[in-house]
């Protein structure tokens, strides 16, 4: 079996980096198109008279050939759903750039119906792969303050690709159990360890393609915002009102780029720089984590109770040699499952996202130092990876992530610009960076080519956007969000100061204060503000 991508098994260096995962959760485009409309999601372009605040465009954007009329004049079939919500599909061209011949998706949106006539707020929680759906069904008054849920009918959907809307399949529960179980003791150090990640990858390659089909070619992040713009024209909104989540801080940049015109009150928490590539990308948060192991680390000395250690670097320490000695020999967890070192990794990071879960983390850490029981990470892994105790699996939203990523990205294809990369990171990042592999591999086998590239945001048509960034951030680093501001001279910035992923609904009345403030009210403090 193929190893995982998400949260790499066995031949790790094949997969996909496990902090980006988990950042787009909380981590960011197929195919062959490389005409005009693949080129102007890299450069930004716009056409004026398509680009119009009109409800039915007769070309979306440059480049296209297809009438999308029947699209945005839809009328939407609303059913009752999660006892107090309404929800509907969206229809979409699975093809933008040819909608007449190819195969429609169905979108699926949920409408909390608690605010007042007409008044949407649409959001994305992350990702790629994580459900805006499940965001607004299970998180609807903590995700959002109560003013904003009195005000808004908050709007989440299912991108494409993911979970309800025509998600990316792979892999049935048996065989995800089996996969995420697989170890290895290579890396990619030979050219015999560099053969098996390939074949690896091959093999989950070509069971993504048997599975998914034409799908996987058209999961990009520009087709992913111009369905929004089709929820949008769905909805009866002339403009978006929207506030998106760290990768959907990418899908609002990618949005606000192409429908500049149509853009209300935006606000992207989490920011994600569109302007690096991959390895910067992937860099970067490695070493966020990093950060935040520290950070973890002082706090947890400064408790009765800190099995890890005495000092910041004893407790860090001692994370990497539990991780190397998982590494050299996995353990087996309570239900006869093989916890290897990618769960552990992953087990550990997601609870080490949120400072409120440091309290969680340390009780993990205390029963594998102490009683070489490791059901703690197990369960958190279990958690991230979508797997009930019953080992169904709700959602399996590494495909996804995958075939996006894949999409977005160029990726390196030599074999020695990839071991050079992955060793880079495992030197800057010691703790993190060897357990969380390069998508070079999986993308170089997977069926479709990247058709996007990073591109610095002009958004040239949107008069006013709010972007946040956290100090503390792991996943999302604050510098993005600062890059970003640079870029965009009409954003406001809000830093918050703390730690975890995201500002808002965070703690900080601050933040909060001045989120609510814009989406209700339109009032925005100009350049930056510290909270």
């Amino acid at each position: 079996m193929p190893e995982n991508p998400l949260f790499p098994r066995g031949l790790r260096l094949a997969g996909l980096a496990a902090a980006a995962a988990l950042l787009l959760s909380g981590c960011a485009t197929p195919g062959d198109e490389s005409d005009s409309a693949a080129s102007s999601a890299v450069e930004g372009t716009t056409d004026e008279e398509s680009m119009t605040a009109t409800t039915v465009p007769a070309d979306a954007l440059p480049g296209d050939a297809g009438d999308y009329t029947d699209y945005y004049e839809q009328e939407l079939e609303w059913s009752s759903c999660e006892d107090t919500m309404m929800c509907a599909d969206v229809t979409v061209p699975m093809d933008y750039e040819d909608p007449g011949a190819g195969e429609d998706l169905e979108i699926r949106i949920i409408s909390s119906e608690t605010g007042g006539e007409d008044e949407y707020l649409l959001t994305n929680p992350g990702g790629p792969g994580s459900s805006g759906y499940n965001t607004v069904a299970d998180t609807l008054t903590s995700a959002f303050s109560e003013e904003l849920v009195e005000t808004y009918n908050v709007v989440g959907f299912d991108p494409r690709g993911v979970h309800r809307s025509s998600p990316v399949t792979c892999l049935d529960d048996a065989e995800m159990d089996e996969y995420r179980q697989q170890v290895s003791d290579e890396q990619l150090d030979t050219d015999a360890a560099y053969a098996e990640a390939r074949e690896s990858a091959a093999e989950l390659a070509a069971q993504c393609e048997a599975e998914s089909g034409d799908l996987l070619v058209h999961v990009d992040t520009l087709s992913a915002a111009r369905d929004m713009d089709v929820i949008r024209a769905a909805l009866g909104q002339d403009e978006l009102d929207y506030l998106g989540f760290s990768y959907g801080t990418k899908l609002g940049l990618t949005y606000a780029e192409h429908y500049g015109q149509r853009v209300g009150r935006f606000v992207l928490d989490g920011m994600f720089d569109v302007s690096i590539e991959a390895h910067e990308l992937n860099t970067q948060q490695a070493l966020g984590f990093e950060d935040a192991l520290e950070n973890y680390a002082q706090w947890c000395t400064e408790q009765e109770n800190c099995a890890a250690g005495d000092t910041v670097d004893e407790v860090v320490q001692s994370t990497q040699d539990l991780f190397a000695e998982v590494d050299e020999e996995p353990v087996q967890g309570a239900d006869g499952r093989t916890i290897n070192v990618s769960t552990l990794v992953s087990g550990f990071i997601t609870p080490l996202y949120n400072q409120l879960s440091w309290p969680v983390l340390s009780e993990a850490l205390n029963m594998a130092l102490s009683e070489d029981d490791f059901s703690a990470f197990q369960y958190f892994a279990d958690l991230q990876s979508g797997r009930s105790p019953d080992g169904n699996y709700d959602w399996i939203n590494s495909f996804a992530f995958t075939a996006v990523m894949c999409l977005d990205y160029p990726m390196p294809e030599d074999p020695e610009q990839i071991e050079a990369e992955f060793e880079e990171v495992s030197d800057q990042a010691p703790t993190f960076g060897p357990y969380l592999g390069h998508r070079g591999v999986v993308c170089q086998e997977w069926p479709a080519e990247s058709v996007a590239e990073p591109w610095d945001p002009g958004l040239t048509e949107v008069e006013e956007i709010l972007f946040i960034g956290t100090t503390g951030d792991p996943a999302t680093p604050v510098e993005w969000a600062e890059n970003m501001h640079e870029s965009v001279p009409q954003s406001s910035l809000i830093i918050r100061e703390g730690e975890g992923h995201l500002g808002y609904q965070a703690g900080n009345d601050c933040v909060d204060d001045a989120v609510d403030g814009y989406l209700l009210g339109g009032d925005l403090a100009e350049g930056r503000t510290e909270c």
